[in-house]
């Protein structure tokens, strides 16, 4: 897979549509050969709000306060830690 750019910053996080808080963000963003596009890179922000995103349903992230926003799957998540591993499909890039 080709590493075509990476997205990063910080904005508000929105579990099934509802705002929880603020996060920063750094995702590397891959095509493969196939030309399909997928992200792989880690949130950080509060415990509190990291937990909300573990155990969301539909959890999204938005560029900026008035940005764009973008699906995320999360990895595993332990109490009291402040990154969390996620995952995101096409949607990453607009």
């Amino acid at each position: 897979m080709d590493r075509i750019r990476t997205v990063s910053g910080t904005g508000p996080v929105f579990i099934d549509s509802n705002a929880v808080g603020h996060c920063a963000f750094e995702i590397n963003v891959y095509k493969d050969p196939e030309g399909r596009v997928r992200g792989s890179g880690h949130v950080m922000g509060e415990s509190t709000i990291l937990g909300k995103i573990s155990a969301g349903q539909r959890v999204e992230i938005g560029e900026g306060d008035n940005g764009k926003r973008f699906a995320l799957a999360a990895g595993e998540w332990s109490p009291g830690d402040r990154r969390i591993d996620v995952e995101t499909g096409p949607d990453i890039i607009h």
